[in-house]
């Protein structure tokens, strides 16, 4: 006799091995692919323009000013920060390790006294970036801020310095830094804003 039983269709089966080996790659490309942002040294709110001139993001030297009119530096060059430091502690004598010239390296900005420059590295990273910073000195009589951009053009030349001041910051101090920037002969600079959008929508 005939075999009359009915062949029923097998359950479709799907292989996950190329799925997971798929998450697993677009996992290692956003790891080795995304800059991890550090803690910047104060919270500023810049003003708003419609201004859109770009920057670029390695050659530049930044000045961000908190309402209380507290200075800090940044330099975007990663590689030049320790040669920086270097310069500038050649200048006020500061004796530097080679874990503060790593941690220095690893700063997007900072704002003590030269003088305080050697506790502020050495302490533990979250107590650092809880410190409330008292500033780079900018008054007339002890101006490291001057020192330190001229340092920043010697170890990077052709950068562009930026300021970026909170849009509640008293102007007295702004022009404290523009000062500082024509006394050593640093006559272009550009102000960082928020992009805005025209009534007109252009």
């Amino acid at each position: 006799m005939g075999n009359n039983r009915i062949q029923r269709p097998k359950t479709p089966e799907l292989d996950m091995n190329p799925m997971v080996d798929m998450a697993f790659l677009l996992v290692t490309f956003f790891l080795l692919a995304t800059t991890f942002k550090t803690a910047d040294p104060a919270r500023v709110v810049v003003p708003k323009s419609v201004s859109n001139v770009e920057l670029p993001e390695n050659k530049v030297i930044s000045i961000t000013l908190s309402r209380d009119g507290r200075a800090f530096m940044g330099l975007g060059d990663v590689e030049a920060r320790s040669r920086w430091l270097e310069k500038v502690a050649g200048i006020y004598q500061i004796e530097l390790s080679d874990i503060d010239r790593e941690v220095f390296s690893s700063l997007s900005g900072f704002g003590v006294p030269s003088s305080e420059l050697n506790n502020f590295l050495r302490l533990p990273s979250d107590q650092r970036n809880q410190m409330q910073q008292p500033g780079i000195p900018i008054d007339s009589t002890l101006n490291e801020l001057g020192d330190w951009l001229v340092m920043a053009r010697v170890v990077l030349p052709r950068s562009r310095v930026v300021i970026k001041a909170d849009r509640l910051t008293p102007y007295k101090y702004v022009d404290e830094i523009i000062n500082t920037l024509t006394k050593n002969n640093i006559l272009r600079f550009n102000l960082i804003t928020e992009s805005k959008r025209l009534d007109n929508g252009e």
